[in-house]
């Protein structure tokens, strides 16, 4: 009888076993990811620039070295080349045949004002911003080196330390993928950033160009 049962289990064990040790760091990865952005829409006036990153971050949004339950997000960015002395401004967003009115809240971190448009309106490849009776069309990048292939370049990369945070078939760390600018005000030059933090608070990343995916930085 002691056979009978113990036999299943043992194969059982050895069979989940094979199937963590074909995991890829990029699948713990992709599946620890607290923040990814997948498309990226740009534009500016005389007056401001606005950035719309769109794809998916955890619910609920701490770095603590623990991705949790991801949602979508289209987050809004907007730069004035003035001093604006409001704290929340309201502008209109327009996609297609769409526009919707939202709050954008100053952000003293980055100096931009900032709302997430997820589920206010349907992006399509160009979407329009107003305020105060000044517009910009925001159309969207189609980079070379798409989200995709920056995260398996970052993965190929960082393999070494990201392996580092595995144990026991776990993954104890977040990572984030995010669309970066040179000088933060400056979008001239934009660049995909890929960050891993883990549970020690301690972080590594990776800058990697848009148009070759080439390595521009690197810190481990």
């Amino acid at each position: 009888m002691f056979k009978k049962i113990f036999i299943p289990i043992m194969l059982v064990t050895i069979a989940l076993s094979l199937t963590a040790c074909g995991k890829t760091i990029q699948s713990y990865v992709e599946e620890n990811m607290s923040e990814i952005t997948k498309e990226y829409y740009f534009g500016e006036n005389d007056n401001y620039s606005a950035t719309l990153s769109v794809g998916e971050r955890e619910s609920d949004f701490l770095y603590n070295g623990q991705s949790t339950e991801s949602v979508d997000f289209a987050l809004l960015s907007i730069l004035f080349k003035n001093d604006v002395n409001e704290r929340v401004i309201k502008v209109s967003v327009t996609s297609g045949e769409n526009t919707v009115e939202v709050e954008a809240e100053f952000n003293p971190m980055n100096n931009m004002f900032m709302a997430d448009v997820v589920d206010d309106i349907t992006l399509t490849d160009a979407v329009s911003v107003s305020f105060d009776n000044s517009a910009v069309t925001l159309e969207k990048k189609n980079f070379t080196i798409g989200y995709e292939e920056a995260l398996e370049i970052a993965c190929n990369n960082l393999g070494m330390r990201l392996e580092e945070c595995k144990s026991y078939n776990n993954f104890y760390a977040e990572c984030y993928l995010r669309v970066l600018s040179e000088h933060g005000d400056n979008f001239d030059n934009l660049y995909w950033g890929f960050t891993c933090l883990d549970y020690d608070g301690e972080s590594f990343s990776i800058v990697i160009s848009v148009d070759d995916g080439s390595i521009l930085a690197k810190s481990e």
